[in-house]
C-alpha cells in the first residue's frame, strides 16, 4: 500500500530520530541529481525539526551528458539559494568522457567529487536517494548475473565511505510513494530521459521485468526488500560466528592451527578461507575454484609444506601444523625458486632452471613473444596442478598414445647432467605428467574437456626475479 505524504514524512523523521546518525551541528553532504528521488530526500532533510536537522551541503554533478544538464545545474543553484543551503557543483568535462564504459566512469567521477566535498566540510556522512525499487532492481540484476550469495543481499543502508559513511535513508520507501510525495508537496524535479533507454540492463528490469513481476504479486518490491534485509541479517550472524571460529584457530604471528581447521566441515572450511582471503584479495581471486584448491592442499597430508600464490602481493603458506597468509616483500611477480609448489592459473612461475612459465585458460594474443606454447585439455578433476622435481621414470604421453621417459627425453635433447638434476615436472592432481618443463610436453587432447595453454617464456632476466 502506498504511503501517504504525512505517513512518509513521519516515517522518515522517526527513522532519523531513532538512529542518531549525526549531531545537528555537523555537516552532512547530500548527493542531489535534480531527479524526483534526490529532490524528495533534500526536501525531507531540510524539513527535519531543528533538533534532528544537520548542516546541509548539496553536492550536484553536471556530467555534461545531456542538453538538459545545464538547466538542472541552474535549478539546483537557484533552489539552494532560495532555501539558504550550501551547494557544491562538480563539472565533468566532455573532454574527459571515455569512448566506452561511460556510465561507470560517470559514477566514479561523481563519487570522487562527493569525497572532495566531504573533505572540504569535514563531513562524515554522505546521503544518496537510493530507494526500495532500486534495491529490488539490484537484487534481480545480481541474480541474473549469477553473483555470490553475499552480494545478492543488495544495497546496504549504510556502509563505510571515504573517512565516514554512505547512508541511504530512503531505502525502505517505494518509488511511487516518493513520486506522490513530490506531487503533493509541489516539489519540482527533472526526468532523465536516458532512464528510458532499454539497451541498459537496469532500465529493462525497471520498465519490463519488474512490472511483469508486480502483475504476479503487487508486493514483489516490498518482498525483495524484505529478502535483502533477512539475507543481510543471516550474513551478519554468519560473520559473527566465523570470527569466533577464526579467533579460536589463530596462533602467534598471524598463523592458524591447521589441525583445528581441517577438523571443521568442508562448508565451514570454505567460509573461513573466504573470510580470511577477502581482506587481501578481490572477489575474482577469492573465488570458489581457488578456495576449493586451497582446501584440497590444506587437507593433503602427503604435502606438509606448500606455498600457494594468491596474487602478486600475497601467498598462502602451509607448514606442517599451521598455515598463514603472507605478503611478498615487494610488488614484483613472485618467482621464488622452489623444489615443489602449486600452480595457480594465469600466473607466472619460475623453475629452478630459470624457465618462466604459465598455465592459462585465456586467449594468447601475441604467441610470437614466447619460446613455446603447448595445449592440454583438462577437466576439473585434474586440478590443482603442481610442480615437483623430475624423476627419470616420469613419462610423457606421445601423440600416438605411447610414452617416453624423462631419461630418454634428456638423452635425445642432449641435456647436460647439471640441468637434468634441477629439471622439474608439471603434474595434475593424480600425479600424471603434463610437462617436463622447458623440454617436452604430453599430448592430452580431449574435446570434452576445457583447453588450457602452457606458455614457456625465455629465460628470466636477473631483474625479473623476486627471492
Amino acid at each position: 500500500m502506498m504511503q501517504s505524504g504525512k505517513t512518509l514524512r513521519e516515517n522518515f523523521f522517526n527513522l532519523i530520530a531513532k538512529n542518531h546518525w549525526w549531531n545537528n551541528d555537523e555537516y552532512v553532504v547530500i548527493g542531489v541529481s535534480a531527479g524526483v528521488d534526490s529532490m524528495c530526500l533534500l526536501y525531507l532533510m531540510k524539513s527535519l525539526p531543528m533538533d534532528l536537522r544537520p548542516k546541509i551541503v548539496v553536492a550536484h554533478v553536471n556530467h555534461k551528458l545531456r542538453s538538459q544538464s545545464e538547466i538542472e545545474e541552474q535549478y539546483i543553484n537557484h533552489y539552494c539559494m532560495q532555501n539558504d543551503l550550501n551547494v557544491e557543483i562538480g563539472i565533468w568535462p566532455k573532454s574527459d568522457h571515455p569512448n566506452n564504459g561511460i556510465e561507470n566512469a560517470a559514477r566514479n567521477f561523481r563519487y570522487y567529487f562527493f569525497k572532495k566535498v566531504m573533505k572540504k566540510y569535514n563531513a562524515k556522512m554522505l546521503l544518496t536517494a537510493h530507494h526500495l525499487n532500486d534495491q529490488a532492481e539490484t537484487i534481480i540484476m545480481k541474480l541474473i548475473r549469477g553473483s555470490y550469495v553475499k552480494q545478492v543481499s543488495g544495497i546496504n543502508r549504510i556502509r563505510k565511505f571515504n573517512d565516514g559513511f554512505l547512508l541511504r535513508p530512503l531505502l525502505d520507501f517505494k518509488k511511487a510513494s516518493l513520486k506522490q510525495f513530490a506531487i503533493d508537496n509541489n516539489i519540482k524535479w527533472f526526468e532523465d530521459e536516458t532512464n528510458q533507454e532499454l539497451d541498459v540492463q537496469r532500465n529493462r528490469i525497471r520498465h519490463q521485468i519488474l512490472p511483469m513481476m508486480e502483475k504476479e504479486n503487487p508486493k514483489v518490491v516490498e518482498h525483495l526488500g524484505a529478502f535483502a534485509k533477512q539475507l543481510n541479517q543471516l550474513l551478519g550472524t554468519n560473520k559473527e560466528l566465523l570470527l569466533k571460529l577464526i579467533k579460536n584457530l589463530k596462533l602467534k604471528n598471524d598463523k592458524y592451527n591447521l589441525e583445528k581447521f581441517t577438523n571443521q566441515s568442508d562448508n565451514i572450511q570454505f567460509e573461513i578461507l573466504e573470510e580470511l582471503l577477502n581482506p587481501v584479495n578481490n572477489s575474482s581471486l577469492a573465488n570458489q575454484d581457488t578456495i576449493l584448491e586451497i582446501i584440497y592442499l590444506l587437507n593433503n597430508r602427503q604435502k606438509p609444506q606448500v606455498r600457494f600464490k594468491l596474487n602478486n602481493n600475497y601467498y598462502l603458506d602451509k607448514s606442517y601444523n599451521e598455515f598463514s597468509i603472507q605478503k611478498y616483500k615487494n610488488n614484483f611477480i613472485s618467482l621464488s625458486k622452489k623444489d615443489e609448489f602449486v600452480v595457480t592459473l594465469n600466473q607466472w612461475f619460475s623453475t629452478l632452471n630459470g624457465e618462466l612459465f604459465m598455465i592459462t585458460d585465456q586467449e594468447i594474443k601475441h604467441p610470437e613473444k614466447y619460446q613455446r606454447i603447448s595445449q592440454f585439455n583438462l577437466s576439473k578433476e585434474d586440478f590443482p596442478l603442481s610442480v615437483r622435481m623430475t624423476k627419470n621414470s616420469d613419462k610423457i604421453t606421445l601423440k600416438n598414445g605411447g610414452h617416453q621417459s624423462a631419461k630418454r627425453v634428456f638423452i635425445n635433447k642432449k641435456i647436460p647432467n647439471k640441468l637434468r638434476k634441477t629439471a622439474q615436472t608439471l603434474v595434475n592432481s593424480k600425479n600424471a605428467v603434463l610437462s617436463i618443463i622447458g623440454y617436452s610436453e604430453s599430448t592430452i587432447l580431449n574435446s570434452v574437456n576445457k583447453r588450457y595453454n602452457l606458455i614457456i617464456k625465455q629465460k628470466l632476466l636477473e631483474g625479473e626475479r623476486n627471492e
